[in-house]
């Protein structure tokens, strides 16, 4: 199988060459995109001399709109049979990709949902939860919360053509709401154990500014697509919690 990868890419110099590095160096048939917002960093330089050496990398350096647009900039240039974004401040681990392709191999899903580790030691029982929230033997279970890490995702493109864009009205849950849409058209993920990708949390991250804003988008969303109290009363409490748990990290 063939996998098409994208990078949304904004002045993330620091972190951007691991990124890359970890895509190219998977043993499977790929292209890559890296869509660049203009940076003023050096990412270019940095983009450019793995270009050089990797002709299945495409790319370019101009102004976008954001994340989301650097995104639906690229989806419709996707041809591989398995479609997945990496932000260019998380990476992939050795073997991930391969993984991912036997499972498709093997599996009749259309969408799948592997492990992630977090860089922030501090966050790692956050993360612990999520791999093991089982949101492969009911859709409740992802609406009552987004346990999804979004690096460790990966979508056949029959999918991602029927889903469609990402929504540019989103901020920070255009991702929970993708894989809502994921979920209503073709059942829910399936699932790898293995750690397949880490999240990277650093001082400019949304992870670590945004969060409180993050949560009150999901919650938004996850009312768009279910009209059981029970799930929503869930959602807000598993939220709270969450929040009370960010808080007092940020004291440590």
């Amino acid at each position: 199988m063939k996998f098409s990868i994208i990078t949304p890419s904004f002045n993330q110099a620091g972190f951007l060459e691991q990124t890359i590095k970890s895509v190219v160096s998977q043993e499977v048939d790929l292209e890559y995109f890296i869509q660049d917002g203009g940076s003023s960093d050096g990412s270019a330089e940095i983009i450019k001399k793995y270009a050089d050496k990797y002709p299945f990398i495409k790319w370019e350096s101009k102004k976008d709109a954001g994340q989301v647009d650097a995104l639906n900039q690229c989806l419709p240039k996707c041809t591989g049979d398995i479609v997945a974004y990496l932000n260019s401040d998380d990476y992939y681990l050795p073997g991930a990709l391969k993984a991912v392709n036997i499972y498709f191999e093997n599996h009749q899903k259309q969408w799948v949902a592997g492990g992630c580790r977090v860089s922030d030691k501090k966050l790692s029982w956050t993360f612990f939860l999520k791999n093991i929230w089982p949101i492969e033997i009911h859709s409740s279970f992802l609406q009552i919360f987004n346990t999804i890490n979004q690096p460790s995702v990966f979508i056949k493109n029959d999918l991602i053509k029927k889903v469609g864009m990402f929504d540019k009205s989103l901020t920070y849950a255009f991702d929970y709401d993708y894989w809502l849409r994921c979920q209503k058209i073709a059942g829910t993920p399936g699932r790898i154990t293995q750690i397949l990708s880490v999240f990277r949390i650093h001082q400019a991250s949304k992870g670590n500014t945004g969060y409180k804003e993050q949560f009150a988008e999901d919650f938004a969303v996850v009312k768009k697509y279910t009209r059981k109290p029970f799930i929503e009363i869930f959602h807000s409490i598993g939220r709270i919690l969450v929040e009370i748990g960010y808080r007092n990290l940020k004291r440590n």
